[in-house]
């Protein structure tokens, strides 16, 4: 190698150290530059000639970037820093303008609004993702550079959501009175029988309340029961004197030897029924007592023969004796006692009419009566009121979504209802299923009979706001009311009807029923409770649809081959107070943009004044097969190249790229000990390098000499 070889290596080892120099000062310079990637340099060794005849020509430098080594995560604080933790970069724009600028991609994630409130860098670069939709959703062929756009959030001021879905969580007092039903009130009207009392025999009255008389009473499902007034015994009008007595108060007479008209001591009858047994009545003239079942005139024997367990009997105002079982469906059988010398034919005295009755079902002699045998049938009930005197009864069907019919039943003597006080009701076509004037259900949507329009008192009610497109608040009401053993009726309603555009004038929206399982979880929801309910504003903000989400519906736990269990998740029932556990609706009302973060999925979040936010961008992230083979640009930024391969997009924690750190970002990659130990070794060998030129030159300087 000659001397002017030697030379030339040297000034290529200066100028190599100087290039491991400025990368180390560049490393140095960058320790503090976000997401910075450190340089470092390799030699290459120049040789001349070929073969066994090579020279040394000194050597070359070349630096390459550690793009791949990751730099540490620190914590900033800042909503809008992000770092990125494993493989990937940030997509970035040196321009924002749709359609304009370059793409590049970067680790820097320092990001701040502008004034035009884009997402920028330190370095001026704009941050690119994906705009998402009302409902957060992607744009289509979300993997494209095509789809993504600057991060811009200058058009976020406010935000309304509307209310689409209302769940509730509460238990329904499984002790709660049942809805009752339609029906009326049973009421005597006579003189003979008002002010009765409810266990008191009602007397007959001709032409209105006879013997044989029936009540007919049809349900809306054709359900029908018949109930006949009857077996009763009464005596003559004491007004016509019996046994010597002219007021029910005046003694009978007493007789001291055979024949004559009255009674002898000792003399009586018997009364026999299936429940009370027989009963023994005799006349005391000195002593009539209840409980010794003694008599002396006609007030006395009828308030033994009441007293008497299984018997009823009283005086009517047309001076005659009533008595009759206290179930009238028993047979009576009354008869004389045997009295050897005394009057053996009290019976007879009595009246003509004093006779025994048969057995019959479905018979009643008092609304007492009637009141039990109507509670022995299904679907009807009936309650009393005043019971001591002046006693009603009110016969009410058990579902108050069914109509009823009263009728006097065909062939009666008597007008029946009309002695009871009860509106006139015209036949009915039992055959065709129809039921003629009856008493409408007292539970009808249809035409407003229901809780909305105030007529049905629920059992418990819930507010709940909800709000339209526009943010505008509006009070809804849900109601329930108990119609059956496990089953309630539920409406939803406008609190104010001028709220709401309706085909009724009562505001309601929805209607149904629901029911439990006999463990107090939830069976079953009408689907037009279930089916979301559309809703009109009338300040044209347009059509709502809101879901109710009132629990989880099926069998109970244990059926075998369930496919849904009952759960009390929503809607429960159990005996205790009605108690709300959560009341939620997914809508609020207007707001303003009250700050912006970014989440670990990648998500831009606006977060407003009324607590709402929503997810307004979404960032992806930038993959290459070789990253290191990248082209850096100025602003810590690459660009792609025929190195780096094509670039994949894929969202954070996807495949090929890492995860984003929130509030965070990715420090320089740069050791500054390694850096400062490189320093010193590269300037030991510049010093050797300038040392050879010297050597050389010294050479040089002696060969001239010589020649």
């Amino acid at each position: 190698m000659s001397l002017t070889s030697a030379l030339f290596s040297g000034v290529s080892g200066l100028n190599s150290q100087s290039s491991v120099l400025g990368t180390i000062g560049d490393n140095i310079a960058n320790v503090s530059t976000v997401g910075f990637k450190a340089g470092s340099t390799s030699f290459a060794s120049l040789v001349t000639g070929a073969g066994t005849s090579t020279a040394g020509s000194g050597v070359t430098a070349s630096t390459r970037l550690a793009v791949d080594q990751q730099g540490l995560i620190q914590s900033t604080g800042i909503a809008t820093d992000i770092a990125i933790s494993g493989q990937g970069f940030f997509v970035v724009k040196d321009n924002p303008a749709p359609g304009q600028g370059t793409f590049l991609y970067t680790r820097a994630g320092s990001f701040r609004q502008d004034q035009e409130g884009n997402f920028i860098n330190s370095s001026g670069y704009v941050l690119q993702g994906y705009k998402l939709d009302a409902e957060g959703g992607l744009p289509a062929a979300s993997t494209l550079l095509t789809s993504l756009s600057t991060v811009n959030t200058r058009d976020i001021n406010g935000l309304a959501v509307a209310t689409t879905s209302i769940s509730l969580g509460l238990n329904l007092d499984a002790s709660q009175t049942i809805l009752t039903g339609a029906g009326d009130a049973l009421k005597p009207v006579s003189t003979l029988n008002t002010g009765v009392g409810l266990s008191d025999v009602l007397a007959p009255t001709t032409g209105e309340l006879e013997d044989g008389d029936a009540i007919d009473i049809t349900l809306g499902d054709l359900t029908a029961y018949s109930f006949q007034y009857g077996g009763l015994a009464s005596s003559d009008a004491i007004s016509t004197t019996i046994l010597g007595a002219a007021t029910s108060s005046g003694k009978f007479a007493l007789l001291s030897g055979a024949g004559g008209t009255g009674l002898h001591d000792g003399d009586g009858f018997s009364i026999t029924t299936a429940s009370g047994g027989t009963k023994t009545f005799t006349y005391n003239f000195a002593n009539a007592d209840e409980t010794l079942g003694t008599f002396n005139s006609l007030d006395t024997l009828a308030a033994t023969i009441d007293a008497s367990p299984g018997l009823s009997a009283r005086v009517a105002s047309d001076g005659k004796l009533y008595i009759a079982p206290d179930d009238a469906t028993q047979a009576m059988t009354i008869a004389n006692l045997a009295n050897t010398g005394h009057l053996t034919s009290l019976i007879a005295e009595l009246g003509a009419t004093f006779i025994s009755t048969t057995a019959q079902a479905d018979r009643f002699a008092s609304l007492q009566g009637l009141k039990e045998l109507v509670n022995e049938k299904a679907g009807i009930t009936a309650t009393s009121e005043s019971d001591a005197s002046d006693a009603s009864l009110s016969i009410t069907v058990d579902d108050p979504l069914q109509t009823v019919l009263f009728q006097d039943h065909t062939g009666n003597g008597g007008v029946l209802l009309a002695e009871f006080g009860f509106p006139a009701q015209t036949a009915v076509n039992v055959a065709a299923g129809n039921l003629t004037t009856p008493l409408d259900a007292i539970y009808d949507t249809t035409v407003g009979r229901d809780m909305a329009s105030g007529d049905i008192t629920p059992a418990f009610s819930r507010n709940i706001r909800v709000f339209d497109g526009q943010g505008n608040g509006h009070d809804l009401i849900i109601s329930f009311a108990k119609s059956a053993n496990n089953t309630w009726l539920v409406e939803m309603y406008a609190s104010n009807l001028s709220d709401v555009t309706v085909t009724n004038s009562d505001g309601l929206l929805a209607s149904g029923t629901i029911r439990f399982n006999g463990d107090g979880s939830l069976r079953q929801v009408s689907s037009s409770l279930t089916t979301p309910l559309p809703i009109t504003w009338t300040n044209g903000t347009g059509t709502s649809e809101i879901a109710l989400e009132l629990g989880t519906a099926g069998q109970p736990l244990g059926t075998e081959g369930a496919t849904t269990i009952g759960l009390t998740n929503g809607l429960s029932q159990f005996a205790g107070t009605y108690n709300v556990q959560f009341a939620n609706q997914n809508g609020s009302g207007s707001g303003l943009l009250s700050s912006i973060e970014i989440n670990d999925k990648g998500f831009v979040i606006a977060n407003f004044t009324n607590g709402q936010s929503r997810n307004v961008f979404q960032i992806p992230l930038a993959s290459f097969p070789n990253p290191n083979g990248l082209s850096p640009k100025a602003g810590n930024a690459f660009s792609s190249s025929d190195g780096s391969g094509t670039f994949s997009l894929a969202l954070p924690g996807g495949s090929g790229v890492g995860v984003i750190s929130t509030s965070a970002l990715e420090s320089a990659n740069t050791d500054l000990a390694t850096e400062l130990t490189k320093m010193i070794v590269s300037q030991r060998a510049f010093q050797a390098n300038t040392k050879i030129i010297t050597t050389i030159n010294q050479l040089l300087d002696d060969l001239n000499r010589v020649s």
